[in-house]
């Protein structure tokens, strides 16, 4: 009897430690990108639809430091032909447009008890943003998306950037479907200020260069709610 009782002990023992390792524990680090979608175009994204990855520090069993980041870049080119049946026809310019985003966000979440398995969190983020743009065209004139053939012409526009910061508060909760491995959901209300830079417009017809520089076209506030992507998929390390 006292070896029965011994072994059931021991068993539940074992598994009471197994619902623990569900769990991130202090000095753990987690790590996570999210899904959007719907059931049959569930794409694998990662988080705040421009790709913010994040990280998480346990520095206590219920106290995580939160860090995430993104750069985000797109390059886009159009092209323009010389018209029929004019003195240009066959030749081509081209408008070419870069864009380039950076985030980065830091934060702190406090987890409550939930269950063995439920981790619910309510926490706050501070955020940083930059962007830059240039648009240049070689031998064309227009729009950056229907360039038009324009034969000893070139110019480049560079700006308007801006930099951006901002608070949020944030509730969410991480189920651990198996062994350190998770989803989760999260939802957020903060404010954004945004400053937009300066432009500087360069144009240069058959030889000649024209600079003209605009100051910054004013800033933005924004206070509004926000859903950090669908669904979060992470695991614990």
């Amino acid at each position: 009897m006292k070896k029965l009782l011994l072994s059931l002990s021991i068993a539940f023992l074992g598994l009471a430690a197994q619902a623990q390792d569900f769990k991130p524990v202090k000095g753990d680090v987690t790590t996570e990108f999210g899904l959007t979608g719907g059931i049959n175009t569930t794409n694998f994204n990662l988080n705040e639809g421009a790709g913010l990855l994040r990280f998480r520090y346990f520095q206590k069993d219920n106290l995580a430091y939160r860090l995430g980041f993104n750069v985000g870049s797109q390059n886009e080119t159009n092209n323009a032909y010389g018209a029929v049946g004019t003195p240009n026809e066959g030749k081509e310019g081209s408008s070419t447009r870069k864009v380039t985003q950076f985030l980065i966000n830091l934060g702190v979440e406090k987890h409550f008890t939930g269950t063995e398995r439920l981790s619910p969190y309510v926490g706050g983020d501070i955020l940083f943003g930059a962007g830059t743009t240039k648009t240049s065209f070689e031998n064309a004139t227009g729009s950056a998306n229907n360039p038009v053939y324009a034969e000893n012409t070139s110019s480049e526009v560079k700006g308007p950037g801006y930099t951006s910061v901002g608070l949020r508060g944030v509730i969410g909760a991480d189920y651990y479907i198996a062994k350190r491995l998770y989803l989760g959901v999260e939802a957020g209300f903060g404010f954004n200020y945004e400053s937009a830079g300066k432009t500087t417009s360069t144009t240069t017809i058959n030889g000649t260069t024209t600079t003209v520089k605009t100051k910054s076209a004013g800033n933005s506030f924004e206070i509004n709610p926000s859903v950090i992507t669908g669904v979060r998929v992470g695991f614990a390390f």
